[in-house]
C-alpha cells in the first residue's frame, strides 16, 4: 500500500513468551527483548530455541535507554506498583516505551497482570502469553 499511514509493528517479548518458544512461531513482525529478559531464560531447551531464534536474526535484543528505564520507573510509581514489578518488567515496560516513541505500534507478550494494566493505562497493546490476561481497567485502580 502506498503512503500508508500504519505503523511498523513491533513485539516486545518478556520471559514468558520465551519459555512458550514464540519467538520460533512468528514471522513478518519484528520482535525485540530485553537483555534481562535472556537472563531469566534458565531451562536448557528454552536456552537452545533463544539462541537459534537469534542465531537466524529472530529476535533482536536491545536494552532500553536509561532515559526510558527512567519513565517506565516513574509511571509503575505513578500506578503505586513499582514494588510488584521486577526490574526485569520495568526494562520490558521501557522497551516498549522506547519502540513507542520511535514510531512502532507495540504489543507486549506478558502474562504478568501488572505490567497489562500498566500497558492498558499507556495505551499500549499485550498480548498473554498462557494466561486469559487483563481483560478491563479496573476501577478501584
Amino acid at each position: 500500500m502506498q503512503g500508508s499511514p500504519h505503523k511498523k509493528k513491533a513485539l516486545v517479548l518478556d520471559t514468558a513468551a520465551f519459555l512458550a518458544a514464540l519467538q520460533l512461531l512468528m514471522y513478518g513482525i519484528e520482535l525485540y527483548t530485553p537483555r534481562s529478559v535472556v537472563e531469566e531464560v534458565k531451562d536448557f531447551e528454552s536456552v537452545q530455541r533463544f539462541q537459534l531464534s537469534e542465531s537466524i536474526e529472530r529476535v533482536k535484543v536491545e536494552d532500553p535507554k536509561h532515559s526510558f528505564v527512567s519513565k517506565a520507573v516513574e509511571v509503575a510509581r505513578r500506578h503505586g506498583v513499582l514494588e510488584r514489578l521486577s526490574n526485569t518488567d520495568l526494562d520490558v515496560l521501557a522497551l516498549a516505551l522506547q519502540l513507542s516513541s520511535q514510531g512502532y505500534d507495540v504489543v507486549v507478550l506478558t502474562d504478568d497482570y501488572v505490567l497489562q494494566r500498566i500497558l492498558i493505562e499507556l495505551g499500549l497493546g499485550f498480548r498473554p502469553v498462557k494466561t486469559r490476561g487483563v481483560e478491563k481497567k479496573r476501577s478501584e485502580e
